[in-house]
């Protein structure tokens, strides 16, 4: 080899070498970022779970005091069902009259 051709190759392997410390310095900064981003999603994820968390101890508050609610209306429907019935009792026989009583 000549030392013009050994001159040539030797420009060409540095050249190789500046183009591959470029592509690390780049590598490196998009690396840097990268793991900027996954702390910041990180972060987003710990507080959307809070957030999550949060909403459901409130939804299943709203349920149970849903639920009493719904028992309580269930209780007074019921009263209100054995009035109606003992309310009917008396106020039919005097619409109907005598002639309307069951036959025995």
């Amino acid at each position: 080899m000549t030392p013009d051709e050994m001159d040539k190759k030797i420009g060409f392997i540095l050249q190789m070498q500046e183009q591959f410390e470029g592509n690390i310095g780049r590598l490196e900064t998009n690396v840097a970022r990268s793991e900027e981003n996954v702390g910041n999603l990180r972060a987003s994820i710990a507080e959307l779970a809070v957030v999550v968390r949060d909403s459901i101890k409130l939804n299943d508050d709203r349920f149970t005091r849903f639920d009493l609610k719904m028992l309580e209306l269930a209780e007074a429907q019921k009263i209100t069902d054995e009035r109606l019935n003992a309310l009917i009792s008396v106020v039919e026989p005097h619409i109907t009259g005598p002639d309307h009583a069951p036959r025995s």
